[in-house]
């Protein structure tokens, strides 16, 4: 595990508070670990906006200096963006703290598959059930979102088989689309189980507003999935 310290390679003893906004709710103040840690696990989507105590006006959250050395840390080439999901594989850390792997995951796989949006559902105790804990281009207020043992796309993952479609083949492909939907509704979702060790540790949920998702889509993600699992230490 390698710990978020590392990443940053010192923070200052007195380091910032902050106040984060996402339009519509405000939290804080925090100090910089928690910050980042909060940004790492999902829980501070990118589009939100910070400011420190005593500052008048919010700032993107891209602003944030020791977040971008982190980002930095995580995304060596992070201008560029990986060309399709094999290109992605390569960009998997090894070692790395399980909230941050499957938070940057995330953001890989949907990147490469040009998604609109994405979840993470990850096993939390006390409940043991799949907890969104990490987002892409999804409202914040998803996260910690627990889903029940009837979901039909669980259903799939607990027995190791990927999903995509369109929201009309069926309930499970229609439930996965209303969990990314915003504004515009889904016109093609995919799903994958992340499997290690012979058991289901977290599902990545992408989809799509503009076209369909290819059936070598759905693969390359399914594979993509099986390379997360095996970075999990």
């Amino acid at each position: 595990m390698l710990a978020l310290s590392h990443l940053l390679g010192h923070l200052p003893e007195a380091s910032p508070r902050w106040l984060v906004t996402n339009g519509e709710t405000t939290i804080g103040p925090v100090d910089t670990e928690l910050l980042l840690r909060g940004y790492l696990d999902g829980r501070i989507p990118q589009s939100c906006q910070v400011r420190q105590e005593g500052w008048r006006s919010w700032r993107p959250l891209n602003g944030v200096r020791e977040l971008g050395a982190v980002r930095r840390r995580l995304l060596p080439e992070q201008q560029t963006k990986p060309h399709d999901l094999r290109d992605a594989i390569c960009k998997l850390p090894h070692g790395r703290d399980l909230g941050e792997l499957l938070s940057l995951s995330l953001q890989l796989a949907a990147q490469s598959l040009a998604a609109n949006a994405g979840l993470v559902h990850r096993y939390r105790s006390p409940v043991w059930l799949p907890v969104t804990s990490s987002v892409f281009g999804v409202p914040a207020e998803r996260l910690g979102e627990v889903l029940p043992s009837s979901d039909p796309a669980y259903s799939l993952a607990l027995r190791g088989r990927s999903l995509a479609g369109s929201p009309y083949q069926g309930l499970a492909e229609r439930l996965v689309a209303e969990r990314l939907q915003q504004d515009v509704p889904m016109i093609s979702i995919a799903m994958a189980p992340v499997i290690a060790a012979g058991r289901l540790v977290a599902m990545l949920e992408l989809g799509r507003t503009d076209h369909s998702f290819r059936g070598e889509d759905a693969d390359e993600l399914a594979e993509f999935a099986a390379h997360v699992a095996r970075r999990i230490g």
